[in-house]
């Protein structure tokens, strides 16, 4: 269907050949939801989509959540803009998994960056079922009986 080109050991990977302008048929967005589950990130390199392209891409994942606290896209409250310039820089300058304070947190999130910086920028991902996979058993029968709440 298209080329998977996995870029990191533990997750991660580009998906070529598939045009997110098209009007997508549900078996192709079953399979780029089939990697995603696999790689825990993938990347469309090189997409000019449109909003109404994004949300459908977001929803082929599951339900879409608005997030309370940041602008969005006129029509599209689904859409979150994050930005940062030097007049508005960002908030967001800690490890953290987005929307994890709501009850039922979505699958992940769909970034699509409008314009890269030269230098800087750097979106991380880490493998939290890796981190995970590489504590000891006795480490991971004292986790099992832990709960966290997370506060927004």
């Amino acid at each position: 269907m298209f080329k998977v080109k996995p870029i990191a050991a533990a997750l991660g990977a580009e998906l070529h050949g598939v045009d997110l302008c098209n009007d997508l048929q549900p078996e192709v967005y079953a399979e780029i939801r089939k990697l995603l589950i696999k790689h825990k990130v993938i990347f469309f390199r090189d997409q000019d989509i449109s909003p109404q392209q994004h949300k459908a891409l977001a929803e082929s994942f599951g339900p879409v959540q608005t997030h309370p606290a940041y602008d969005t896209v006129a029509g599209f409250p689904e859409i979150t803009i994050l930005e940062s310039t030097a007049e508005k820089p960002s908030k967001i300058e800690m490890w953290h998994s987005d929307m994890t304070f709501r009850q039922h947190p979505p699958l992940g999130s769909v970034l699509r960056s409008k314009i890269c910086p030269p230098k800087g920028g750097d979106t991380m991902w880490a493998s939290m079922s890796a981190a995970y996979d590489g504590l000891s058993k006795g480490m991971q029968k004292f986790l099992s009986n832990l709960n966290a709440e997370h506060d927004f």
